[in-house]
């Protein structure tokens, strides 16, 4: 449980998380508030605006809120040079992922920050590479943000809203993360009671 309390804040996020925080304007705007950086290769970059696949209302309205973030120099999207691609390449033959996750997890090996990714494959290839504390979630993250008091438990219900408005979703992993993030809570505040008694103040 004690893992919920940490979280690294620098990100490198694939195409999935990158929409599913983006697809909740408060988890977005908490998430920065708390100094969480995001940053991503110009493969998810490409995957945002050029993949092929409906063009979807929804789909208008992650790209243009990703858009304001880029106009606005909070998120980055950068290349990748040869030895990366290489090792990119080697990755790939292995499991059956996009470029975009590869190379997020690439990035993050080489820049020391965390790969962040709502994808479960994406995240069991990026263990062959990169330390478990270096993996995170969008669920984690609000988790973390929520044992901190960036948001509250009762935000849940207007996250969980405002993903199911742009087809996201993210059960039961969301909810589980809200559960574990008020057990760590509930315990401190436990813990903290236990030692005032002992101390007798």
């Amino acid at each position: 449980m004690s893992t919920y309390a940490t979280f690294m804040l620098l990100n490198v996020t694939d195409t999935c998380a990158l929409w599913n925080i983006l697809g909740s304007s408060l988890l977005s705007r908490a998430a920065r508030r708390a100094a969480v950086s995001f940053s991503s290769t110009q493969f998810v970059y490409y995957e945002c605006f050029y993949k092929r696949g409906e063009n979807r209302p929804e789909r208008q309205e992650l790209q243009s809120r990703l858009r304001e973030l880029i106009k606005s120099k909070e998120i980055g999207f950068w290349d990748i040079d040869l030895e990366d691609l290489q090792e990119l390449a080697a990755l790939e033959e292995r499991k059956a992922i996009s470029k975009g996750e590869l190379s997020s997890i690439v990035f993050a090996k080489r820049t020391a920050q965390s790969f962040l990714s709502d994808d479960v494959q994406a995240k069991k290839l990026a263990r062959a590479v990169l330390a478990g504390s270096a993996i995170q979630d969008t669920p984690h993250l609000c988790a973390w943000l929520c044992i901190h008091d960036a948001i509250h438990e009762s935000d849940e219900h207007t996250i969980r809203a405002e993903l199911a408005t742009l087809n996201r979703a993210l059960e039961p992993h969301l909810h589980n993360a809200f559960l574990k993030a008020l057990e760590y809570k509930l315990m401190k505040q436990m813990e903290s009671q236990t030692s005032e008694h002992e101390s007798g103040t």
